[in-house]
């Protein structure tokens, strides 16, 4: 209870741009991100993350859908200490960065990954271990575009005040989240850079939170 306490804290506290609609539109044409999968490992001593996204490039939070690029973001969390740490995912990878905020180590490149699991080199001050990276969609989770369409349905209204003459004014950004089990962020922004978040079950796709700010 704790946990899902923390989640939903964190949701609030994430709530960026996002936006969404339905009627003749097909409202997932204005989703400007969308992290579509997440590769965890995690043991005694480390824990590494993967996330896999479509996001628009500049990123920016005005309401204005832009060109969509693949995205790979990695965490890499150790109890010792390093003072380097690198790594490769299928040739792909680098110098990772030490984020002293989120105390972690990381890096992200352009690309994708359509698989179940990866494997993962990290080499840390010069000695290199392998890991392999499980994602955490399984049966019965749905995908992103479906989660959307479960808050269109919870708050049609908020998708056609937005709509003028056809065209949907503003972006929708959705991210998969995972806490013991899966759910999506679903963010509206409309060009007043207003934002309403919806936090979905990404099993049931019940509404668990909603969350408003002003820009």
């Amino acid at each position: 209870m704790k946990k899902f306490f923390c989640l939903i804290c964190l949701f609030a506290v994430f709530a960026l741009p996002s936006g969404g609609c339905k009627s003749k539109l097909d409202y997932s044409d204005y989703i400007s991100e969308l992290r579509y999968d997440v590769f965890l490992y995690s043991g005694d001593s480390e824990e590494i993350k993967v996330y896999c996204s479509e996001r628009e490039a500049p990123y920016a939070a005005d309401g204005i859908k832009g060109e969509m690029n693949g995205l790979i973001e990695i965490y890499a969390k150790f109890e010792k200490n390093y003072s380097s740490v690198s790594v490769d995912i299928d040739g792909s990878g680098g110098e990772m960065s030490y984020m002293t905020v989120k105390d972690c180590w990381y890096i992200s490149f352009s690309g994708g990954f359509e698989t179940d699991s990866l494997e993962a080199t990290l080499d840390t001050d010069g000695k290199r271990n392998e890991y392999t990276l499980v994602s955490v969609l399984s049966e019965g989770v749905m995908d992103g575009k479906n989660a959307l369409e479960c808050v269109i349905e919870h708050n049609g209204a908020l998708f056609e005040s937005k709509t003028e003459n056809g065209i949907f004014c503003g972006e929708i950004y959705i991210r998969l989240l995972f806490d013991e089990r899966c759910y999506y962020y679903v963010g509206v922004c409309g060009r007043d850079k207003n934002i309403q978040a919806y936090l979905v079950n990404g099993e049931t796709g019940r509404i668990i939170a909603e969350h408003s700010t002003s820009a």
